[in-house]
């Protein structure tokens, strides 16, 4: 699965406490980079990339967010809230898709079965005499 970009908090908490400090380590490569050393394909619209291997470091860059020790505690613990209460709206809204992909089956089942009714009564009454 392909890693979720970086929220609009967390690239501003990067910027603000972690500008000037590496926050990204790539294992392919084995090295570490600062934010303003990696980079960003603009048509596939992936950042956060090895500006060597072009691997996907936004993982990588998100749980130095949430672990690094440049940031104060109060920040790093309501990024932790904002986090978890983030994962469960993500969870939330699948299990939501995963409903409503059942009642859309259910409601194409229930019109295929109407419309298959409607069949069989039209069968049954046979046909209708021209002006009659």
């Amino acid at each position: 699965m392909e890693p979720q970009m970086l929220t609009v908090d967390e690239r501003a908490v990067l910027f603000y406490f972690c500008l000037n400090h590496a926050v990204a380590r790539c294992l392919a490569c084995a090295r570490s980079f600062q934010l303003s050393e990696l980079t960003a394909d603009l048509l596939s619209g992936r950042t956060h990339l090895c500006p060597q291997c072009r691997r996907d470091l936004t993982d990588n860059v998100r749980s130095h967010l949430y672990g690094c020790a440049v940031l104060p505690a109060e920040v790093r613990q309501k990024a932790q809230t904002l986090r978890e209460a983030a994962r469960h709206l993500v969870k939330e809204s699948r299990q939501l898709r995963g409903r409503a992909d059942v009642l859309a089956r259910e409601a194409e089942a229930a019109v295929e079965a109407n419309r298959r009714a409607l069949w069989q009564a039209l069968k049954a009454a046979g046909p209708r005499e021209p002006g009659g």
